[in-house]
């Protein structure tokens, strides 16, 4: 059985569609009131969007619903499905803490309820029945206020025991008026010792040079080989690693179809970057981590030794891995005693 690691994937995208109706369904919500049938919220949440602003939308929607006492059932049925169905040793659960507070609450006081969010996550995600290493990647956000992301940073740095780094999401549209504060905010948490990741060079409009040097990882990245190849010799030197997530590429319009991915992975092995197949959003797209691995393998876009370089660079570039190795060459090591 080969084992996985998700480096990224969205809290408020992987609940499946059934899990995610029947919570409304229960709980009354007027979304469930408009499709009273599965079969049509499914063909409601799960179809491509026109963009990935549109497609963001979605996720404003589950956040919601996931409010702090609702978070228990979402991360534990989050956490069986990782085990049960995708063979996750290791899972990165990402999201923006301060969007999951209360908003009836002052700004403060959500800041300040922001460290139960992340706890109450934490110790959910520690599942004896399903024994997953998982840790948080806390999203600043590019539509919230400059001391609400310094406070998450803050909120990072000071919950080690679940928390190993931060990401910007949002839309990467609205970054560019903002991109001297977020390279003082990623200066910042790197300084703190905290790993570090952020949405870029997803789209066309997303790319933006200046927050490179200043991130472990790359969330997305695929313009890069695809626009601006004469940037991965930097990556290589700097050892990115880009979060590649394919499906999602079909689902917000970025790419027509799965096959354009191939000059991505061509050229990024060629250049000596690692590359970490990731789904992004699970249960927006119900396509699980193994059948992103089998969509890429079936249309030609990697084969059977860059899947296994893909799934290896994932245990090497994740953020709270414990071991030195992935468990599969652990398990070989131990087999030949």
């Amino acid at each position: 059985m080969s084992l996985h690691a998700e480096l990224h994937r969205h809290l408020g995208g992987s609940i499946v569609p059934r899990i995610l109706w029947r919570f409304l369904m229960r709980k009354g919500h007027p979304l469930a009131e408009e499709y009273p049938d599965y079969q049509e919220f499914e063909a409601f949440f799960t179809r491509p969007r026109g963009s990935l602003a549109e497609y963001l939308e979605l996720h404003t929607l589950v956040e919601h619903v996931q409010t702090l006492d609702a978070l228990p059932y979402f991360v534990s049925k989050l956490i069986r499905g990782a085990y049960v169905f995708e063979n996750l040793a290791y899972l990165e659960i990402r999201y923006t803490p301060y969007l999951r507070t209360d908003r009836a609450l002052s700004e403060s006081d959500r800041i300040a309820q922001m460290r139960e969010v992340v706890q109450v996550i934490g110790k959910t995600a520690r599942s004896a029945e399903y024994p997953i290493v998982t840790s948080q990647i806390l999203c600043l956000h590019s539509r919230l206020s400059d001391r609400v992301n310094r406070a998450i940073v803050d909120l990072a740095g000071s919950e080690p025991e679940y928390v190993s780094g931060i990401d910007v999401a949002g839309g990467d549209t609205f970054y560019a008026n903002r991109m001297d504060t977020l390279v003082e905010l990623y200066k910042y948490a790197l300084a703190l010792g905290l790993k570090t990741t952020a949405h870029l060079y997803e789209t066309q409009d997303g790319c933006y040079p200046q927050l490179l040097p200043y991130v472990c990882r790359i969330g997305h990245g695929i313009q890069i080989p695809l626009l601006h190849p004469e940037l991965l010799p930097q990556l290589a030197a700097r050892r990115q690693c880009l979060e590649v997530c394919p499906t999602t590429y079909i689902k917000t319009g970025t790419l027509q179809n799965i096959a354009q991915l191939r000059p991505v992975f061509e050229r990024c092995f060629a250049a000596g970057v690692d590359i970490a197949i990731c789904t992004d959003n699970a249960g927006l797209h119900d396509v699980r981590l193994p059948f992103e691995y089998e969509n890429l393998l079936t249309h030609d876009v990697i084969d059977f030794a860059q899947l296994k370089s893909c799934q290896e660079a994932a245990f090497r570039h994740a953020f709270a891995w414990p071991h030195p190795m992935p468990p599969q060459a652990f398990l070989r090591s131990f087999s030949m005693l």
